[in-house]
């Protein structure tokens, strides 16, 4: 499951139901399902026509990615948010069933769909509440005693990836040379993985790097590519094809 993690961290509810977010530093839009970036005041060609970025970007996601729904039920399943049965129920409602027809289709009661309707609904409830509640939390953290973002993709996300941003500028200083290069590689996975952090920065979301040209750009950074390459696809900061022939960014 893909997700532009930092961008979906910043988007509304609306924005994540669109998939679609305007990034105002970068001035582009941004596709939340995969990271691809249209820079604002560029066209864009598809389907015989040239869209402006914001159209492009909607367009990318409906023709790319197809309905929302299914991507923020699967999405929900993967981080623990809908049991088996509850995205089974929203996926019926999603498809525009009532709670008959998606009763008959479960072999569940009707009273049943509407419990799991509710149930739904009163977890929306909670949810803003958490939101405003981690809103307030955040808003008080003193400077630098943020965490930093990492994939939510990422194989495990643990202890290693709880870093803040003070950690994090300590750990720069520590292994990057004054030309920004490796100095040498942690052993620690948690300095590991924060310095892989800031290498895939270099890289541009939604473009897809042949292997060459990826291992030049790590090569610059540290002589053991191979490696880099690796970590970087093991930590879930990239992804590839199947035959290694194109690798993009995760994050």
């Amino acid at each position: 499951m893909h997700v532009a993690t930092e961008a979906f961290e910043r988007a509304s509810v609306e924005e994540l139901a669109k998939g679609v977010l305007f990034d105002g530093q970068r001035r582009c839009w941004v596709c939340l399902v995969c990271g691809r970036s249209f820079a604002e005041g560029e066209v864009f060609p598809r389907e015989g026509r040239f869209w402006e970025a914001g159209a492009a970007a909607r367009l990318h996601v409906r023709e790319e990615h197809g309905p929302l729904g299914r991507w923020l039920v699967d999405l929900e399943r993967e981080w623990g948010g809908l049991s088996e049965a509850q995205g089974k129920v929203v996926e019926g409602f999603l498809e525009g069933l009532d709670d008959g027809a998606l009763a008959a289709r479960l072999s569940l009661s009707r009273s049943t769909v509407r419990n799991h309707r509710f149930r739904l609904k009163e977890r929306a409830r909670q949810a803003k509440a958490f939101l405003a509640l981690m809103w307030v939390l955040e808003e008080g953290r003193a400077e630098g005693d943020r965490f930093v973002e990492y994939p939510a993709h990422s194989r495990e996300v643990d202890e290693r990836y709880a870093v803040t941003e003070e950690e994090y500028a300590r750990i720069l200083r520590k292994y990057l040379g004054e030309d920004g290069a490796l100095v040498r590689f942690p052993l620690k996975a948690k300095e590991r993985v924060a310095l892989l952090r800031h290498l895939v920065q270099g890289l541009e979301p939604g473009r897809r790097y042949a292997e060459r040209e990826l291992n030049e750009i790590l090569s610059a950074f540290h002589a053991d590519y191979v490696l880099l390459r690796r970590c970087l696809i093991d930590y879930g900061f990239l992804d590839r094809t199947r035959d290694g022939s194109a690798y993009w960014v995760r994050l």
